[in-house]
């Protein structure tokens, strides 16, 4: 079952979908999905597709501003990770709200700049977080700000150079990242290709040996979008983990 559900940050639009086990009895987990950079809900829907194979409930939404297709409200000229942050706390106390939800087992998953997000977020609020799930984490956004006189060709800034300004890159400098993400001390799983050239592996390693409870996964032949095959194996570990 899929259904639409629109949660609100000072009164602007989050839109999003909740997918659903079609019969629900009891109080159900759910996982939290959070998209990257100029992107939307829609790169999500395939991990809430297959998540529902499992009967694992899980919600999709996009970032206000945060990508060309958005249908959030919010400019793209205004969106920052700290305006992220916002949104997806903003979904979470709206999710925790449902009745059917089991307040205690909440997950967040998100790709690239919504793992981050959802790391810094977890860091934040670990009483209301369950456990984590990070596909290419962009770690590496804080160093992208420190090159911007001569960067990369893939440095985060050159993915909506026509909107990533000031504001953006303030909100990247603001984050100290190993000091806003290791304070949680649950579960944490990160799936990473070692061919990604986006966001290297060298941060998701670096990552996981700093976090208490982190298990990393690295897909040989994979990039920083995931081809279905490596989505299964991602989605066969989540459904393991709420699971057991």
């Amino acid at each position: 079952m899929k259904k639409e559900f629109i949660c609100k940050f000072n009164n602007q639009r989050i839109y999003g979908i909740l997918f659903l086990p079609d019969n629900i009895d009891k109080k159900i987990p759910i996982i939290i999905l959070s998209h990257g950079l100029s992107l939307d809900h829609t790169l999500m829907i395939p991990y809430a597709e297959k998540l529902l194979k499992h009967d694992i409930a899980s919600y999709v939404f996009d970032f206000r501003g945060g990508g060309y297709d958005s249908k959030s409200d919010g400019k793209i000229s205004e969106m920052s990770i700290l305006t992220e942050i916002d949104d997806l706390n903003s979904v979470i106390d709206n999710i925790k709200e449902l009745d059917y939800i089991d307040s205690e087992r909440i997950y967040l998953a998100g790709h690239s700049q919504g793992g981050l997000v959802s790391s810094l977020v977890a860091n934040n609020r670990p009483d209301d977080i369950k456990g984590l799930f990070l596909f290419a984490p962009a770690y590496i956004i804080p160093d992208d700000m420190k090159e911007l006189d001569n960067p990369r060709e893939k440095n985060v800034i050159n993915i909506m150079p026509e909107y990533t300004g000031q504001i953006y890159i303030d909100g990247a400098n603001s984050i100290n990242l190993y000091d806003d993400i290791l304070d949680f001390k649950k579960e944490v799983y990160i799936f990473h290709g070692k061919l990604d050239s986006r966001v290297y592996l060298k941060y998701s390693i670096e990552a996981n040996e700093l976090y208490e409870n982190s298990t990393l996964i690295v897909f040989d032949e994979e990039e920083h979008r995931f081809t279905d095959d490596a989505k299964e194996i991602v989605v066969e570990k989540i459904s393991d983990v709420l699971k057991k």
